[in-house]
């Protein structure tokens, strides 16, 4: 009886010690996610990839791809200077084999390719998917960040960047 009351109190103790998993904030200059309306996810299905394009039809992005279900958008402005290479832009995780990795910001050394059936997406609107959610704003805005908000990217023409 002892060791069954010793056994419960040593559980009961390392219950309390232990931090409770929580959700980082994004960055301060992130925007503010409550901001945009959301759409139905199922409206923007392409053959079982969501899928989207900007309003201007130029940022194109895939939601949930690969082991980690991370987002890769191509065809943005505001490249930062720092990024060499041509051909088109695109932000993606840094290492596809890890998936608490940022996002970074490279050029493909091609052009951008769309697929004709990628459907646009309003201004003032987001997309939440299993692993992350997207807003597309003004301005050709796109933001999108990973559900656990510690990874991200903003694109948009005055200046582009990831965490």
């Amino acid at each position: 009886m002892r060791w069954t009351r010793w056994i419960a109190a040593v559980g009961l103790a390392l219950v309390a010690c232990s931090s409770t998993p929580t959700t980082a904030s994004p960055p301060a200059n992130f925007p503010d996610l409550d901001a945009f309306t959301a759409v139905d996810a199922s409206d923007y299905d392409d053959l079982g990839d969501t899928k989207f394009l900007s309003p201007n039809e130029t940022v194109n992005c895939l939601l949930d791809r690969g082991p980690h279900e991370s987002v890769i958008c191509l065809g943005f402005q505001g490249v930062p200077d720092s990024v060499s290479g041509t051909g088109c832009p695109t932000v993606r995780k840094a290492d596809d084999s890890g998936g608490d990795v940022p996002y970074v910001i490279t050029r493909s050394g091609s052009g951008c390719v769309t697929a004709r059936s990628v459907k646009p997406m309003n201004a003032d609107r987001k997309i939440v998917s299993k692993n992350a959610t997207c807003v597309v704003g003004e301005d050709q805005l796109v933001a999108c960040i990973d559900a656990d908000n510690r990874h991200g990217f903003v694109l948009q023409p005055s200046g582009s960047w990831a965490f």
